[in-house]
């Protein structure tokens, strides 16, 4: 039986492509083992999607300052390298899946690799340089702390392409962050693919879920599931949630927010400001198997994305979660996101401006056959390639193709 190790800098149970990824190995008759991170109530090790699950004793400090992740980050790889050993020698490993961020987790592995020839995949979760400008380079910060990040950004871009070229195999998440890696690592092109962030649309098929019909009862239930962080410009969202209701004729929308993150208390502040406290709903964390039901029981799934060169390479797999569960999806304006998603599959709004979500969210609530057209391209788009159990397809293959012939030839 093939041996597949999972690496993830994350909470197992919170990270869905690795979770559909060790699902869908497990599925096709791997033994898989995961090492990721441990909340303090969390048991040490269990079983979860047919995965064994170790959790290593190191925790996620979301907001946490530049140094406080680099420790993490170490202390975490420094774990993982250990356990990754101690796995391999009660039962080789065939293949090692490493996670990123951070990319250089990579690292981890290649001690098994140089000993045992043990290939290893590299899956590029995030554009690494791109996403630590957006989030420690800020002209509102402080100089000192610009000119540090300036510095550690330059060694964040030197590390992902030492990763790649570290990698027998890179998955990336968009053809827009692949064509960007192929320029910075041409002598690894040939090893690169992408593998879609999509969900499982056995978990997200509408028929599952009770249908609702479209402002049922007079309310629009707006709903965003996801980090509450500042890539998430869920104050554009609050302040057009505010015109909304202020308009003439008011509108009756209301909005859940699943999820938690360091913007909490600046979100609810805002809402409290605005006057819209008693319609915005914070649900706090929402285990990711009731996601597919909170979606289902209200009208517009939000993606709403702060654009910047960051996310100008990446999707919120909001977008397609939204689109499986066959809710309208309304999401911010974003290079990649023209690329992958048709004009009429998701309506689309100016990223930053409350005005214009407010207009694309009026748009939808008087046109009876925005919506339905809406919901139906989004169906063909899922239907035609853009789930799960499509891509899945390829990631199977190319691990047997890495347990079969090992190391690819340079």
């Amino acid at each position: 039986m093939p041996h597949l190790v999972a690496i993830v800098h994350s909470y197992y149970d919170e990270d869905p492509r690795v979770r559909r990824a060790v699902s869908a190995a497990t599925g096709a008759g791997w033994e898989v083992d995961v090492l990721a991170l441990q909340r303090p109530a969390d048991e040490p090790t269990g079983i979860v999607d047919g995965a064994r699950i170790h959790r290593l004793p190191v925790q996620r400090r979301q907001g946490a300052g530049l140094f406080s992740y680099l420790i993490e980050y170490a202390r975490f790889a420094l774990a993982a390298r250990s356990a990754l050993r101690q796995i391999h020698a009660a039962s080789p490993v065939s293949v090692v899946h490493v996670n990123s961020v951070p990319d250089w987790l990579i690292f981890a592995a290649t001690s098994l690799r140089r000993q045992a020839g043990v290939p290893i995949l590299l899956d590029l979760h995030e554009a690494s340089p791109e996403f630590f400008k957006m989030r420690f380079a800020a002209h509102d910060r402080p100089l000192t702390t610009r000119l540090i990040a300036r510095l550690a950004g330059g060694l964040v871009a030197w590390a992902e392409r030492a990763s790649v070229r570290a990698a027998d195999w890179t998955l990336v998440t968009t053809p827009r962050m692949l064509t960007r890696l192929k320029r910075e690592v041409p002598s690894r092109a040939a090893s690169m693919q992408t593998l879609l962030n999509v969900p499982a649309v056995t978990r997200f098929r509408s028929g599952a879920f009770k249908a609702r019909a479209w402002a049922d009862g007079g309310e629009l239930r707006l709903i965003y599931a996801g980090a509450l962080t500042p890539t998430y410009e869920l104050d554009v969202v609050i302040r057009g949630l505010a015109l909304l209701r202020s308009a003439t004729p008011p509108i009756n929308a209301t909005l859940t927010i699943a999820g938690r993150g360091e913007s909490e208390p600046v979100l609810k502040e805002l809402a409290a400001t605005l006057g819209v406290s008693s319609v915005v709903h914070f649900a706090g964390r929402v285990p990711m198997d009731d996601v597919p039901k909170l979606i289902a029981e209200s009208d517009i799934a939000l993606a709403p994305t702060r654009r910047d060169g960051f996310t100008d390479l990446t999707i919120s797999n909001k977008v397609y979660e939204g689109m499986a569960i066959e809710r309208v999806v309304v999401a911010s304006r974003l290079a990649t996101l023209d690329d992958l998603i048709p004009e009429d599959a998701a309506i689309r709004y100016d990223s930053g401006s409350p005005a214009s979500f407010a207009d694309a969210i009026r748009r939808l609530h008087k046109d009876a056959d925005l919506q339905s057209k809406t919901i139906h391209s989004a169906r063909a788009l899922i239907a035609g390639g853009a789930n799960w159990e499509s891509q899945s397809a390829a990631y199977l293959t190319l691990l047997e193709r890495l347990s079969v012939e090992g190391r690819p030839k340079r």
